[in-house]
């Protein structure tokens, strides 16, 4: 059974994604610099299989894969956001 919750730093991940469209993972981790690149992605990987984000071809540089948010998931998204802000601690 999966988990409801997102993972830890999804959020920071998804609001990128919604101001920037899609990146790759090496510029999203270049654009959230404050976090280790493990555990970005490691995020990226956990909301792949949970499709809340999507992979597209990026055809400037075929090495690489464009990561976007999943236009399916809006109003699931927002649901997900919701719950996951309620539930992670709020450390000042």
């Amino acid at each position: 059974m999966q988990r409801e919750r997102l993972p830890k730093g999804s959020l920071e991940v998804i609001e990128l994604l919604k101001d920037k469209g899609a990146l790759t993972q090496k510029e999203i981790i270049e654009s959230l610099n404050e976090k280790k690149p493990r555990a970005i992605r490691y995020t990226v990987r956990q909301l792949l299989d949970r499709t809340v984000l999507v992979n597209r071809a990026n055809f400037e540089d075929m090495r690489s894969a464009l990561i976007g948010i999943n236009p399916e998931m809006d109003t699931s998204l927002e649901n997900l956001i919701t719950k996951t802000k309620t539930t992670q601690p709020i450390i000042a």
